[in-house]
Order: C-alpha cells, then structure tokens, then sequence
C-alpha cells in the first residue's frame, strides 16, 4: 500500500517534503484580533462555550505530555547517523521478518506439496490452492506494509526537523506519532503482515489506523501575508466597496486549504508571525473531529467563518496603519515644503543681493546686506516686522514693531551689538517664523 502523504506534494519555506493536503511571520498588533462578539453561529457558540477548569487541566495535561514526546522525537534525531535510511527496514525488525517469512513459505510449501496429489478442479486443491496464494500475499503485505511505514517515517522526521508540523494537530496524534516514528513503541505482524505498534500501556494501533500530523498551509499563510502587507504599503483604507472582495479572497484561499488547511492557518503562526486563534482556543477544532460529512460541511463552515472574520479585523487594521503612515508622511512633506516655500519662491529676490554673486539679467555685482534688509521690509512690514542688519555680528534683525518698546527683538542683539540675530543662510527660518505668527 504506498502511503498517501507520499503521494500527495506540497511547497514549504525551505525545501520540498512529499505529504499533506495542506499544501504549502510580531506583525500585527492585538487591536487587529478583537471585536469578535456576534460572529459565530449557534452551533460553534455551543461547541466553544467557557472551557471549565477542568478541561483546562487536562488540555494542560496534554501540552506536557506532547512537549515531553517532541524532547523524545529530538532525542531520536540527536542519536540518528548522518548517513541512516529512515525508509529502510529497521534493524531490530530484520529477525521477525525472517521468522514471519519463513512460517509463510513453509506453509505455502505444505500447501503445495498437499495440492500436487489432490484431484484437479477439487473443492480440497483449490483450497489448497487459496492457502498458497495467502501466503504469498501475506510475505507481499510485509514488505507493503515496511515501505509505507519507512515513507511515513522519513517525512515526520524531516518535518519534525523543519518545524513544519502544524501547532493544530491533536496532541493525541503528536504524542503517538513520536512514539511510532521514533520507535519508542514496539512493532510486531498480526497473521497477515501487517505491522502492530504497541504503547506502554498496551494500546494497540495498527497502520492502516496512524493518523499522520499534517503540516502547516505555507503556502496559502505566504499568500495571505503578502496581501496584509499589500494593504499595508497602499496606504489606503477598506471601504464598504473593497472589504467583500477581500473577504471573499480569503474565503477561496482557505476553502482550498481543506480541512488541515483552515486548522493551520487558523493556529499556526504563518501570517505575519503571529496567530488568528490561540492556545486555549483549540476547543473550536473538536467540532471538526467527526466522521459525519454533514456536521463537519457545517463545523469548517462556523470555524471559517470565525477565521474569516479575525482575517479581516487584521486587514483593517493593516489598512488603517498603511492609511496613517502615508498620511503622516505627505503632512510631513507638506510642512516641510511649507518651511521651503518662501525661499524657493522668492530665489530670484535672493539673487539680486547674494553677496558674491552677479545678477544675470543687470551684469552687476550683487547689493550689501543692508539692500537685502532694505528689500525684505517690503516683504515683512504689511505683517508688522522689521528686518535690519547688524555688522556687529553679521546677522539680520527681525523686530515685531507693534511690541512695546523694549520687547521688539523676536531674535535680534544685546546693547554691545552681538546677537543672535538670522544669517543670510537662515532668512527662510525667519520669514516662516513671520508666516505663522504674522
């Protein structure tokens, strides 16, 4: 029997591992998780009642029991050569095997050597017959059964390596699995071959029964995320236009998913970094745990729903952050073009009396300081200021001429002449100070 996950292929992060039907980054902030009043269905509001303290323990319980099982899967790995063939036939098995073996080839031989003498077409050969082709069988479900388990084997290990087993896996199924895969549970044929795994407590499970962890959903979780930050860099908000688009973008890409799919995405953390359920919420998985088709349609449509609805919370408020960076930004481009505006627009003023400078329309050498105070008066005085230059220091006064006596320098000098006063350099400073309070 080839093993189905085998069969099945999907895209992680780093590298290609053959299995799951979930085929396949702290970002958000808490606010993008809330408001979730109202948004479930009467069923899914039964199934996630208040877990009682109770049950907490017990999912407590649980945990321990899988972190102590995943420390026995890294011990395994730890003590694993470089070069060891998980999908070969484990060395400890080789001597059952020849044993199995050897009893169904001496009970094909009996049956053979008892058909040779026996009537052709009889009720007793053809019996005979039947026994030798079970036998053979019986040696084929061997060697079935050990290249799907080492398939199995192989691909928990390497997942198990690269963390790429979904955190909403049923703790039942995790701490199983790692008893199985790491040989911690003894393996032993029922009469037909096939592989028995057997727990301390003599809880049987026959391979047709493992049920395999499902990885995470890498690659709709990748999708999502690129779409977050979309949202995020357009700096624009979600209206009442784009949000049922959004939404419905979301609802195919976690449709797709499958049921291990919604479970990953809704509990790992691959979006951002960050997940849209916690822990303590895994109660909500249970009503997906049946073998009613028509209760698990209505469980993944409640538990999608709900996911859905944290989707867009998330959304809005990447969104929201988006819209208010770029707003930040064009005010602060706008405010500092305003502190520029008046230099830029009055460069030509400016190049009539830079001293050093030739004006390029009279051929003459540019005005002294005392001009360019001269000419800004007739910028500054309908806002009631005065502009004169001080040779002390080199540097243009600015005087409030409707201040009191005595109070007029809004930067201006000392009785010995030193000041601050305003550079030539620094005449753009002024005339803004002039523009917000004039």
């Amino acid at each position: 029997m080839e093993n189905q996950r085998r069969q099945r292929q999907y895209q992680p992060p780093s590298r290609n591992y053959r299995r799951g039907s979930a085929s396949t980054t702290n970002a958000y902030e808490n606010s993008g998780f809330q408001n979730l009043g109202g948004m479930l269905s009467d069923s899914l509001q039964e199934t996630g009642q208040m877990i009682s303290d109770q049950r907490k323990e017990s999912v407590k319980q649980k945990k321990l029991e899988e972190e102590k099982a995943g420390l026995m899967v890294e011990g395994f790995m730890a003590n694993m050569s470089d070069d060891m063939d998980l999908t070969a036939i484990p060395e400890e098995d080789k001597g059952i095997i020849t044993e199995f073996s050897i009893n169904q080839k001496q009970i094909f031989a009996d049956a053979a050597e008892a058909a040779s003498s026996m009537k052709a077409g009889s009720s007793e050969k053809l019996e005979q017959i039947a026994i030798m082709k079970k036998a053979n069988q019986r040696l084929k479900n061997v060697e079935s059964q050990y290249k799907s388990f080492g398939g199995m084997r192989d691909d928990y290990i390497k997942d198990f390596k690269s963390k790429n087993l979904s955190s909403a896996n049923n703790s039942d199924t995790m701490i199983q699995s790692a008893g199985i895969f790491t040989g911690a549970q003894q393996r032993s044929f029922d009469e037909d071959g096939n592989i028995m795994f057997t727990d301390g407590e003599g809880n049987i499970t026959r391979m047709s029964d493992i049920k395999q962890p499902f990885e995470k959903a890498w690659k709709q979780g990748t999708t999502i995320s690129d779409k977050m930050m979309t949202l995020y860099s357009s700096g624009e908000k979600l209206d009442d236009a784009t949000r049922p688009y959004l939404r419905n973008y979301f609802a195919n890409l976690i449709d797709n998913s499958g049921i291990e799919g919604l479970q990953s995405l809704a509990f790992d953390k691959i979006v951002g970094n960050e997940s849209f359920f916690n822990e303590e919420e895994k109660f909500y998985l249970d009503s997906l745990d049946t073998d009613d088709p028509e209760a698990l349609i209505q469980a993944k449509k409640d538990v999608q729903e709900l996911l859905l609805n944290r989707m867009m919370d998330v959304a809005d408020n990447r969104s929201n952050a988006g819209y208010n960076k770029k707003q930040s930004a064009v005010n602060q481009g706008q405010s500092k073009n305003e502190n520029l505006n008046w230099l830029t627009q009055n460069a030509s003023f400016f190049n009539q009396f830079k001293p050093g400078t030739v004006d390029p329309i009279s051929g003459k050498q540019a005005g002294n300081p005392d001009q360019i105070a001269s000419a800004l008066n007739e910028h500054v005085s309908g806002k009631g200021y005065a502009v004169r230059y001080n040779p002390v220091n080199k540097k243009f006064v600015l005087i409030n001429s409707n201040a009191k006596e005595g109070f007029r320098n809004v930067r201006g000098e000392s009785q010995d002449g030193v000041g601050e006063g305003y550079t030539y350099n620094e005449l753009h400073e002024m005339m803004n100070y002039i523009d917000i309070n004039g």
